[in-house]
């Protein structure tokens, strides 16, 4: 997309949906998809003055509201099949490709090493699809708590109200799998293990959101199928306001984009989907590890 037709989009995406229920996508804020790469790197760089990590993961994800959402929005890009989509890109967004970009300008100090930094958060190993980290909690999380750039906090915000669950995933259940038979990955790189998903349940949460710190990360587990190698379906950040809490995501069906939605709207959506029910949320904290050495430590 050129860098004419992506602030058009952005204009039209804007036009076009001025009702978003119990959410919102506005921002003082320049936003990336409206910035030269000139200016993109000034903003990468001005983010990277903020003094903790929480503020510089609210403060690039802000320059997000808006983008329009599209799933499996980056890839490895042109002339690498079979997912030919950009490994960086500011026009468009899905859920953990969201994350992801906003966790990578977070962990930079210029635009120049932002690419590998996404790259090192995405992939164990090269930038290859069969090395990108496709199952949340099968490998995402292990392997980004282990380069440092997240860890799991469920527990300590929910205390006894978390729900110490494991994901099993069988070589018999991955064969099986209905959900994610499009991701054709070697044996060797298949999800296969159990996996530590402690969630806090959808009721327990409205009473402890406030204390929630800005700036966290949220994962939807929903209810636990042998055949579904994973049971995270979506992923945002949470947002607090003066004038509540918010959660701010790419929304797929409702939003079709960026937004900040008020947490009570989005526990209340969550608890009614029955096709295949939410359990609750996991949180994790972006975390200031050593990540990619080119980053350095803070």
């Amino acid at each position: 997309m050129s860098a004419v037709t992506a602030p058009v989009l952005l204009y039209l995406v804007l036009a076009a949906a001025p009702a978003l229920p119990g959410a919102t996508n506005h921002t003082e804020q320049p936003r990336f998809i409206e910035a030269s790469p000139k200016a993109v790197a000034g903003i990468v760089e001005e983010i990277a003055k903020l003094p903790d990590i929480h503020s510089r993961v609210l403060a690039a994800s802000e320059r997000f509201l808006g983008v329009p959402y599209q799933f499996d929005a980056l890839g490895e890009g042109p002339g690498h099949p079979p997912d030919e989509d950009p490994r960086l890109r500011w026009d468009l967004a899905d859920c953990q490709t969201f994350l992801e970009t906003v966790l990578a300008v977070a962990r930079s100090r210029t635009a120049d090493e932002l690419l590998s930094v996404l790259d090192d958060i995405r992939y164990d190993g090269e930038p290859a699809y069969e090395h990108r980290l496709h199952f949340f909690e099968g490998q995402w999380i292990p392997t980004n708590t282990r380069k440092g750039y997240a860890r799991v906090v469920t527990e300590a915000l929910g205390g006894k109200d978390t729900v110490r669950h494991t994901k099993e995933v069988t070589r018999q259940q991955w064969t099986a799998r209905n959900l994610g038979e499009k991701i054709l990955l070697p044996d060797e790189r298949a999800p296969v293990g159990s996996f530590p998903l402690p969630y806090l349940p959808l009721k327990k949460i409205p009473a402890m959101a406030a204390s929630i710190p800005s700036g966290t990360f949220f994962a939807v587990a929903r209810e636990d199928r042998p055949r579904s190698p994973t049971m995270i379906s979506h992923l945002g950040i949470v947002v607090q306001k003066k004038e509540g809490t918010y959660v701010r995501h790419a929304g797929r069906d409702l939003y079709a984009q960026v937004v900040d939605e008020e947490f009570a709207h989005f526990l209340a959506r969550n608890a009614t989907y029955t096709k295949w029910p939410v359990l609750g949320l996991v949180f994790l904290e972006p975390s200031e590890g050593r990540g990619l050495a080119s980053a350095g430590e803070r």
